[in-house]
């Protein structure tokens, strides 16, 4: 359009100077001058347009996947020069999306301010920055287009989205005969009395059971009914090179839409829970609980990276002799490995309930192998529970 624009008024201008040759009349001359400038004095003014602009972006610091969040351009002109023709528009990251693609027009007057909004939809979890804004001119005429770019960064945390889970992707509940360790009665440390038996080496003498020692001639010691644990850990596979592609997102993607779903079910039930993502938690000596802790659970989901040395594996042998026996462990990988099977075994011999989610995107050849796997766990009695790309409930937690 401006090049058609530009070529009529060259084309008048040669008419009114072939007039002006034939019937040689001075007036015409400077006319036909004065239209062949106008193309470069339009340029001019959009230049100037562009100077002595300042922007400051008014935006969340943080939103949930899938919420649409308003964000303000406030623009003040230091120059006594109006800025009449402008429009605005971000430099946005994968992930974040404006409802509305065009540019922002703002007006400024002689040393004056305009404010602008849009609207922006966080497409995908994580810690996103806006880097600079694209600054649009065009004339009055439409001949000239100039764009420059103004650095103006800003951050906003996108926290992945928490759905409540069908009832096959919650962990087996304890007491129900599905978990490992899950059983009506068994000894250990708890309240309720489970039975008498002999004295062995190393039982505390405080359990001992004077009455019976008498009766018997021999020492007796109190067993108790063990208490289940009413602690959990969400654990994430957060190494290097162990994210897949999932779409536009990927497993970790997922990973953390689940693992903040997960949490809001445990909390939601009263229990204690601990996030262990290598490279975005730190280990607390006491967990979280209560509906309060969900923010701080949510941005370490947001800020998760694969980008550590340290397996999830590693860090749950170093973290297990501080959870108490029986605590939940639902460890979210997409890594069917033998590092995978060795690790659950042992958390399994060390009396915690590990129950695997299985992150699958979609290939035969790791479905193949999490086949292997799975039936490889359930010899021991872990359970493996698999999300599939193309799931109705993947799409909803990374789309």
């Amino acid at each position: 359009m401006a090049f058609s624009k530009r070529l009529t008024i060259f084309a008048a201008a040669g008419a009114i100077a072939l007039v002006a040759w034939v019937l040689n009349v001075a007036q015409l001359y400077w006319m036909g001058g004065v239209l062949l400038l106008l193309p470069l004095v339009c340029r001019l003014v959009g230049h100037l347009e562009h100077q002595g602009i300042v922007i400051q972006r008014r935006m969340p610091y943080a939103g949930h996947q899938g919420e649409t969040v308003r964000v303000r351009f406030q623009v003040r002109n230091q120059q006594a020069f109006p800025k009449l023709h402008l429009s605005l528009s971000d430099e946005l990251p994968a992930g974040l999306t404006p409802v509305a693609p065009e540019p922002v027009p703002v007006q400024l007057p002689s040393r004056g301010t305009d404010d602008a909004d849009y609207l922006l939809q966080l497409r995908r979890r994580g810690a996103h920055t806006v880097p600079a804004v694209r600054v649009r001119s065009v004339d009055l005429l439409g001949l000239t287009v100039i764009e420059s770019r103004l650095e103006v960064a800003s951050h906003i945390l996108v926290y992945p989205r928490v759905l409540e889970l069908p009832g096959h992707l919650l962990p087996p509940t304890r007491g129900g005969g599905h978990a490992p360790l899950d059983a009506s009665q068994r000894q250990g440390e708890g309240s309720s009395f489970f039975g008498i038996r002999e004295y062995r080496p190393g039982d505390p003498l405080r359990h001992v059971h004077w009455r019976t020692a008498a009766r018997l001639g021999r020492l007796t010691v109190v067993e108790w009914e063990a208490e289940e644990s009413t602690d959990a850990v969400i654990a994430i596979e957060t190494q290097k090179g162990s994210e897949r592609a999932l779409g536009d997102a990927t497993t970790l993607d997922l990973a953390a839409g689940l693992g903040a779903s997960l949490a809001a079910h445990v909390l939601g039930t009263g229990d204690s829970l601990r996030v262990m993502a290598p490279g975005a938690t730190e280990w607390r000596p006491s967990a979280s609980r209560g509906p309060e802790a969900m923010t701080g659970i949510l941005e370490s989901l947001a800020r998760m990276q694969p980008a550590t040395e340290l397996s999830v594996a590693a860090e749950l042998r170093m973290a297990a002799p501080h959870l108490a026996p029986g605590t939940l462990i639902c460890w979210l990988t997409p890594s069917p490995d033998a590092v995978l099977l060795a690790a659950a075994r042992w958390l399994r011999a060390a009396n915690l309930r590990p129950v695997i989610y299985a992150l699958l995107d979609g290939t035969r050849d790791e479905a193949e192998a999490w086949e292997t796997t799975a039936a490889d766990l359930g010899s021991v009695m872990i359970p493996v529970i698999r999300l599939r790309a193309g799931d109705d409930i993947v799409d909803r937690l990374v789309g």
